[in-house]
C-alpha cells in the first residue's frame, strides 16, 4: 500500500476550529495537513454562523461573573474545568485574532462596541465586522496558516480514524471522484464542526448545501471508541434573535417575555425558546419584534437576517419570528488541553461537548472555536515534539484501507437526499422542542432502520452516502441520550418528565459506539 500524505499534525475540518488548530500547531515548527470536506471558508456553520463572541476585556465585567452565567445556563452539566479554560482565555483571545487581522465592531469614539447577549448578566459580547475585516475570519487565519506552510487538501472527506493499540495513526480520506487514500500522522484533531443538518429547520443563513454539516465528526469519534457526551441538549433558537433590536410580542399585541423569565429577552436562548414555543401552541402567534429606537443602527454590524427584519418592520411589516435548529450543545469528550481517550487524538470547536452543558450564552461558539482550536494546535504539536513513538503504522493503515474500501464497496446508487429528509422529519418528531419516551422509543427504533438501509445506498456520489450514515449515527445518539435523561433541563425537555431531577446534577449522558454497531448510553460525572 502507498500512503499519499505523511504529516505531523492531520486537522480536520475546514472551519474556525480547525483553521485556528492548523496556524497554531504550525507555528510550533511542526507539519500540518488540514483536510476539507468541501472548500475552506465556504462550507461549515463558522464562515456565516460566528458573529458575536464574548470576552471579559470588558473593564465593566469579570471573569469570575461569566464563569458564572456559562454554569447557570448549562445548569450543572458544563465540565467546569473547560468553562475556566475558556474565560480564562477570552480576553487574550481578542488580541490573538486584533493580531491577526480580525476586526471587531467598534463605537464612534474607537472603543469596542460591546453587548449583552442572550443568558448574559453584563456586556460581554463583541461583534465580529466582516466589513471592517474584509472577509470572513476564516480566511483571515488561513491566509496566516498557509504562510506557515500549513498544506490544504479540499473536497476530501475522511471516512474513518486509525487507532493501533489505542493510539492514533492516521486516518482514511476519500476524494470527491471516490479515490480512497492513508494519510499517516503522527496527531489527529478532529475539529469538523457539528450536525447543523439534523433537523429539518436549519438557521436560514447556512441553509444552502455547500454549509451543511452532518455529524462527520461526532461519527468518527465513536467509530474510533470515543464517549460522546450531552448529545440529548439540541439547540434551537429565534430567528432573528430579539434580545439586540427589541423586544417579542405574540399576536395578542402582548409582551410576553417576561412571563417565562425576569431577564425578558436577555434570558437564555433555551428559555427563549420554549417561551416562543408555547405561545405557539397555545395559539398566541405569530410571533413578531416590536423593535427599539436603536434597531435600525444595531442591524448596520449584525448578519444579514437581522438586517432583513428591521427594514421589513420599518416598512410596516410584521414578518413571524421562526424557530430554527443552530447547532448540538454535545460531542466528543475532551480534557482541558482538548486531549481524549485515544493517545495523539485531539478534539476542538463544535465537535467537542462538555463547555455548554445544557444551554449555552450567545457568543460561546465563536470563543468555543478559537479558545480549544488554539489549544489543540498547541498540545498537538507538543506531542508530536516529544513523541518517542518507533511503531510501523503501516499494517494498521493498509488494514484500515481495506476495510473502507470493502465498506464503499457494498454500496449501490441511491437517493440521498431523501433519506437525509427521512432523518430530519423523524428526529424533529421524536426529539424536537419537546420529547417523551414513546415518540423517542419509536424514534430509536426508526433510526436504526433508516442506518441499515444507509449501509448499502449511496446518492449521485459516495460522498452523499458517507454523509447520510453519518448523520444517522448522530440521530441515534441524540435520540438514545434524549431517552436515558429522565428530566427536563436546560434544552431538554420531556413532557413525561417535566421537572428538573437532583439526581441528574453533574451528570452527563455518555453515548458509545458498541461491537454490534448501535448507541450505548450510561452517564458519568462531569469535570470540575
Amino acid at each position: 500500500m502507498e500512503i499519499t500524505r505523511r504529516t505531523d499534525v492531520l486537522v480536520i475540518g475546514g472551519g474556525g476550529s480547525a483553521v485556528r488548530s492548523a496556524l497554531e500547531a504550525a507555528k510550533r515548527g511542526v507539519s500540518v495537513t488540514l483536510v476539507d470536506k468541501g472548500r475552506l471558508a465556504c462550507s461549515g456553520t463558522s464562515p456565516l454562523g460566528l458573529h458575536g463572541m464574548v470576552s471579559t476585556l470588558n473593564p465593566d465585567t469579570a471573569k469570575e461573573g461569566l464563569v458564572q452565567d456559562i454554569l447557570r445556563e448549562g445548569q450543572d452539566v458544563n465540565d467546569v474545568d473547560l468553562v475556566r479554560a475558556a474565560v480564562e482565555a477570552s480576553s487574550a483571545e481578542v488580541s490573538s485574532l486584533t493580531d491577526l487581522g480580525v476586526k471587531f465592531a467598534k463605537t464612534p469614539d474607537g472603543s469596542y462596541h460591546f453587548y449583552r447577549g442572550t443568558g448574559h448578566s453584563a456586556n460581554y459580547g463583541l461583534t465580529f465586522s466582516e466589513e471592517l475585516s474584509g472577509v470572513n475570519f476564516v480566511v483571515i487565519l488561513a491566509k496566516e496558516a498557509w504562510k506557515l506552510g500549513v498544506k490544504l487538501v479540499e473536497n476530501t472527506m475522511i471516512v474513518d480514524l486509525v487507532v493501533d493499540h489505542d493510539r492514533v495513526v492516521g486516518a482514511i480520506a476519500l476524494d470527491f471522484d471516490g479515490n480512497l487514500r492513508a494519510i499517516e500522522a503522527e496527531a489527529v484533531i478532529l475539529a469538523a464542526g457539528g450536525a447543523n443538518r439534523l433537523y429539518p429547520n436549519t438557521v436560514p443563513r447556512i441553509s444552502d448545501p455547500m454549509y451543511a454539516t452532518t455529524g462527520d465528526a461526532f461519527a468518527l469519534a465513536l467509530r474510533a471508541g470515543l464517549p460522546l457526551v450531552d448529545m440529548e441538549f439540541a439547540n434551537f433558537r429565534e430567528t432573528p434573535p430579539a434580545a439586540r433590536i427589541g423586544r417579542y410580542m405574540n399576536a395578542k399585541g402582548e409582551a410576553f417575555m417576561a412571563m417565562y423569565d425576569r431577564r425578558g429577552e436577555a434570558a437564555s436562548r433555551g428559555k427563549i425558546v420554549e417561551a416562543l414555543y408555547t405561545e405557539m401552541q397555545r395559539g398566541n402567534g405569530p410571533i413578531w419584534i416590536d423593535l427599539n429606537a436603536d434597531a435600525q443602527q444595531a442591524a448596520k454590524i449584525l448578519p444579514q437576517e437581522y438586517r432583513d427584519y428591521v427594514a421589513a418592520r420599518l416598512e410596516g411589516r410584521e414578518p413571524a419570528v421562526t424557530i430554527t435548529f443552530q447547532r448540538l450543545l454535545g460531542g466528543t469528550r475532551i480534557r482541558r488541553d482538548t486531549s481524549t481517550s485515544v493517545e495523539g487524538l485531539y478534539a476542538a470547536g463544535e465537535a467537542t461537548g462538555g463547555l455548554h452543558g445544557a444551554d449555552r450564552l450567545q457568543g460561546m461558539a465563536f470563543l468555543e472555536t478559537q479558545v480549544f482550536g488554539a489549544l489543540a494546535g498547541a498540545t498537538a504539536a507538543d506531542f508530536v515534539k516529544t513523541s518517542n513513538s518507533a511503531k510501523d503504522s503501516g499494517l494498521a493503515l493498509a488494514n484500515g484501507l481495506e476495510r473502507a474500501s470493502t465498506r464503499l464497496a457494498g454500496k449501490t446508487l441511491g437517493d440521498a437526499d431523501t433519506m437525509k429528509k427521512e432523518i430530519q422529519e423523524l428526529v424533529w418528531n421524536c426529539a424536537g422542542i419537546v420529547r417523551n419516551q414513546p415518540d423517542l422509543e419509536a424514534g430509536l427504533q426508526g433510526i436504526r432502520e433508516i442506518r441499515r438501509r444507509a449501509e448499502k445506498r449511496m446518492g449521485v456520489n459516495v460522498f452523499e452516502g458517507i454523509e447520510v450514515e453519518n448523520l444517522a449515527l448522530t440521530a441515534e445518539a441524540v435520540i438514545a441520550s434524549s431517552l436515558m435523561r429522565n428530566e427536563s433541563r436546560g434544552t431538554h425537555r420531556r413532557s413525561d418528565f417535566p421537572a428538573t431531577s437532583p439526581d441528574w446534577s453533574r451528570k452527563h449522558v455518555l453515548a458509545q459506539l458498541t461491537e454490534d454497531g448501535h448507541v450505548e448510553v450510561s452517564s458519568a460525572p462531569s469535570r470540575e
